[in-house]
């Protein structure tokens, strides 16, 4: 499967937070990279449906492990972000064409009440 294709997005979508992960990043593209930290305040919040501010340190910190555990290694290795754990700043390669059509269809879908 190629880094980067549309495949490689169908494979990463079964998890809620892979999705807001691809999400944040496509919001934010022209801003690109971000720093984990804010990464993470942005997905906790749409879980726990409130604005990155107002989420619980507990959530906080427990998405950011994870994101930087497991869930941004995984989309480094399928070429749907950049990450480098060292600096804590996340970007987002060029996806393919139906890739990235497909995750800016989800984010409407998905998070419309919330952009």
């Amino acid at each position: 499967m190629a880094r980067g294709s549309l495949g490689s997005v169908l494979v990463s979508l079964g998890e809620r937070r892979n999705r807001y992960v691809l999400y944040s990043l496509a919001r934010h593209a022209e801003t690109a990279p971000m720093g984990v930290e804010v990464l993470a305040g942005e997905v906790a919040g749409w879980e726990n449906d409130m604005s990155p501010e107002s989420v619980p340190d507990e959530a906080f910190e427990a998405v950011l492990d994870d994101l930087s555990r497991n869930c941004l290694p995984a989309l480094s290795y399928r070429g749907l972000v950049e990450y480098d754990p060292l600096s804590g700043l996340v970007g987002r390669p060029r996806y393919s064409f139906l890739a990235n059509q497909f995750v800016s269809f989800l984010t409407r879908i998905e998070l419309g009440p919330f952009l």
